[in-house]
This record gives C-alpha cells, sequence and structure tokens, in this order.
C-alpha cells in the first residue's frame, strides 16, 4: 500500500502530479468491436465522507468513462475513509481490475490535513485517483496521450495543489505533541404567539493519538426551553445535559487493545443530577486494526465504578448509591464492493443483582442487490431492566406529554428500511450544473 499525505502532511514518498486537458483527452467508446482499445470503464464506490461530489470527479478525470453499475466497469473503485488522531481523514482507495484487468489491483492511502477544505480533499483525491488508475490506462490506446509530472521538491502539496509555500512539517517538529483540540458552539430559537422554543449547546474536546497511545478528552452540554400556552396557562419543558467524557488506550499489538474509560454527567430527563463511572476495557479485533477501514470484528469487556446522585427519590427508594457493573460488546462492521453491513450485540448488568441488565441487538445494512437497485436496513432492539433513575411516585399528564421525564419501559426498539433504482444508460460522464439547486420565487409553506 502506497500512502500520500495532503495539508500538514508527508508527500515525500512519492508526489507525482497527472495532467489531462479536457479538450484533447476525452474518453468515448470506441465504434469498432475492439475492447482492448476501448478507454477505461470506471465505477466509483464511495462509502465514506469526502468523496461525494461526483460531479468535480467527472470533470477532472475526463479519461474514462464513468458507468452507473459496477458489473459495466473495468475498474471497481472502492473509497473509505477514518478519522486520523490529528483530525483529519485517511481515505483508502482500492482499484479492482474487472473484466479485461481481471486479477489487477491497486490499493493506495490518501491523508488529508485537520483543517483541509471540501475543496482540498477532493483535489487530493482526484490526484491520488489519477495514480491509481495509470496501471489500467497504461493498457489503452489513451496511454500515448497521458501527461506525467514531478513537483519541485521545494514546493509543498497541499491538497493537491502544488507550490502553498514551505515545507510540511514532520511529525518530530511538532510543536503540539499529537494534541488536537477543538470547540463548537450552536443555537436555535422558534417562536409565534402561543408556542417558543430555543436550545443551546456547546462543547470542547482534546485529543492525542499516535500508533501506540489514544487519549480522548471532551465535555458538551446544552440547554433548552419550550413554552406552551394552553388556555389561561403556560406548561413549560425545561431540559438540561452535561456531559464530561475521557478515553486512554494503550495498543498491545495488531489485535489487542486496553484502556480505561471515564464519564460523569448530569442529566435532568433521566432524574440524575451527577451520574459517575470508572471502567476498565479490554478488546480483542479479529482482523489486524490496519484493516478497519473495510472490516473489523472486535470483543470488548469492560467493568466498572458507577456512582449516582438523583434529583428525586427512586422507584428503589434511593436519593444517592455506588454500584459495580460490568458489560461486553461484540460488533461487526464491513465496507465492500457488494455494500456495507454493521451489526452488534451487547449487554450489561449490575453486579449486585443480574436482573438488573440491559441487552442490545441491532445493525444496519446497505445492499446491492442487482443492476441499479440499492437496499437500505436499519434495525435495533433494546431489552431494558437496569433503569434505577425513575422518580418514585406518579408523573402528570405535563410531564409525559412533553417527555420531561423518562418512564418505565421494558425496551427500546428502531427500524428504517428503503431502496433506490436507477435505470437507463450505463454511462454517466456528462456534467450540466445550470439552474441547479435553489432560486427565487415559489410559495413557503410552514407547518
Amino acid at each position: 500500500m502506497r500512502r500520500f499525505r495532503g495539508t500538514g502532511g508527508c508527500w515525500i514518498l512519492f508526489s507525482a502530479c497527472l495532467f489531462s486537458s479536457p479538450s484533447v483527452l476525452h474518453a468515448q467508446d470506441p465504434v469498432g468491436p475492439d475492447v482492448s482499445d476501448r478507454p477505461v470503464r470506471l465505477f466509483l464506490d464511495c462509502q465514506g465522507s469526502g468523496c461525494r461530489d461526483m460531479d468535480y470527479y467527472r470533470t477532472e478525470i475526463q479519461f474514462v468513462n464513468w458507468v452507473l453499475d459496477h458489473r459495466d466497469s473495468d475498474v471497481h473503485l472502492l473509497i473509505t475513509s477514518q478519522s486520523t488522531g490529528a483530525g483529519g481523514r485517511s481515505f483508502e482507495l482500492v482499484f479492482m481490475g474487472r473484466e479485461r484487468f481481471e486479477g489487477r489491483s491497486e490499493t493506495l492511502t490518501y491523508i488529508s490535513g485537520f483543517d483541509a477544505t471540501p475543496d482540498e480533499t477532493r483535489i487530493g483525491l482526484t490526484r491520488i485517483i489519477k495514480m491509481g488508475l495509470m496501471p489500467f490506462v497504461g493498457l489503452t490506446s489513451l496511454a500515448g496521450r497521458i501527461t506525467i509530472g514531478m513537483s519541485k521538491p521545494e514546493a509543498a502539496i497541499a491538497g493537491g495543489r502544488p507550490g502553498r509555500g514551505g515545507a510540511v512539517a514532520q511529525p518530530e517538529d511538532d510543536p503540539w505533541d499529537f494534541w488536537v483540540f477543538g470547540v463548537s458552539t450552536s443555537g436555535y430559537w422558534f417562536g409565534e404567539s402561543t408556542y417558543s422554543s430555543g436550545s443551546l449547546s456547546s462543547s470542547l474536546s482534546a485529543k492525542r493519538i499516535t500508533e501506540d497511545w489514544k487519549i480522548t478528552l471532551s465535555v458538551r452540554g446544552s440547554f433548552s426551553r419550550t413554552e406552551i400556552e394552553l388556555g389561561d396557562r403556560t406548561e413549560v419543558n425545561q431540559q438540561e445535559s452535561y456531559y464530561a467524557n475521557g478515553l486512554l488506550v494503550k495498543s498491545l499489538g495488531p489485535h489487542w487493545s486496553a484502556g480505561v474509560r471515564g464519564s460523569t454527567s448530569r442529566v435532568t430527563r433521566v432524574n440524575q443530577q451527577l451520574a459517575a463511572r470508572i471502567a476498565p476495557v479490554l478488546e480483542y479485533n479479529f482482523f489486524p486494526y490496519e484493516e478497519s477501514t473495510r472490516r473489523e470484528l472486535t470483543v470488548q469487556y469492560s467493568v466498572g465504578a458507577v456512582h449516582f446522585d438523583y434529583e428525586e427519590e427512586t422507584i428503589f427508594d434511593r436519593t444517592k448509591e455506588t454500584r459495580f457493573d460490568q458489560g461486553i460488546d461484540v460488533s461487526l462492521s464491513l465496507q465492500q464492493p457488494w455494500g456495507t453491513a454493521r451489526t452488534y450485540v451487547s449487554g450489561a448488568h449490575y453486579i449486585h443483582d443480574a436482573d438488573l441488565h440491559n441487552l442490545s441487538v441491532g445493525g444496519d445494512l446497505s445492499l446491492r442487490l442487482f443492476r441499479g437497485f440499492r437496499l437500505n436496513l436499519g434495525a435495533s432492539y433494546t431489552r431494558v431492566r437496569d433503569q434505577l433513575y425513575i422518580i418514585k411516585g406518579d408523573l402528570t399528564d405535563e410531564d409525559i406529554l412533553l417527555r420531561r421525564r423518562a418512564l418505565l419501559t421494558d425496551y427500546f426498539t428502531t427500524l428504517s428500511f428503503g431502496f433506490s433504482y436507477s435505470f437507463g444508460s450505463i454511462f454517466n460522464n456528462v456534467v450540466n450544473p445550470r439552474i441547479g439547486g435553489g432560486g427565487g420565487g415559489g410559495m413557503v409553506i410552514m407547518y
């Protein structure tokens, strides 16, 4: 696997740029029967963020024919991604030959910087896509019309753009010692004569991720208030939630990891003035962690201590308590040419009483069944027997209708499904952005 970096990364391994003029080099299937002389037919199978702008890639890479179904392709390009420790993204690009290129494959990696804009990311990905296509295009008649160039050593590659000044700092020169910090805030308000609603949320985060250690810290909080006029009275629904989380993980080889997870929170809806938990964690991945962009099968076990201070007395006649718990999670995640799949089974219980437990099972599936048809399914089910926080006594109708307090329940469940189907021409090379997106005029209806 060859690696390339964008903004904030290293470009030294290999930094070739491929140039093609749209007016000169434009793919077009030949009229004759000689498929060996046919331009490469490319199917882009992007299952991660950063490669959603299909119009851009079709515009910038015009020496291939873009097709709508993988069975019409000569090259099936699968792109997956995951976050890096510095806050950027690591993209894995797998070029799989089909038909006349059967048996040929190439895997490249592109790493974007933490501050890379969407434009810089797509420029960098375009450069790597062109590189990966060269072993296939080189076997066609277009090979003689491809120009390959090398950027100057003194010019840094930033998101695929040569010459944006200065050499790129290496990790050993990092003044932040791999620490990355983040802050965010958002707010919302809506009002009318008999109803008003508003919310405010903020978060802080810090993380340091290396091959050997992973440290993540975060603090976030939200406040919401809704007022509804009901005849001669006004009902108020006010919710607060605050969280602080920390995780320390040590890598123990290609399959094992160990760590400690800690958290504190205040959530008014679940009657928690304060909840705090600390728990050691052990995880085993049946596949090497380096394959995590394509497949993971993990088993995770944790045992910990948790303390609760309640706002009101609970159905167990408690205003505060400290308990020990343990849990196990099994998770499978796959990103393959046929689609994506994720499934999990998890369970936990309080050690002092195994009847106080929860058990969850769920997953989601995006499956390409046949030409142009994709099926999307998602479901989850949680058996709930550990609601220590339920308030003793009856709730008012307003508490129930406005969901101010959590209710005793036996389960939580979700279900989602959908499908998409397209048919017609197998090619999608043409880009026409005229009168696209929003626009003026029209009627606004609010309800």
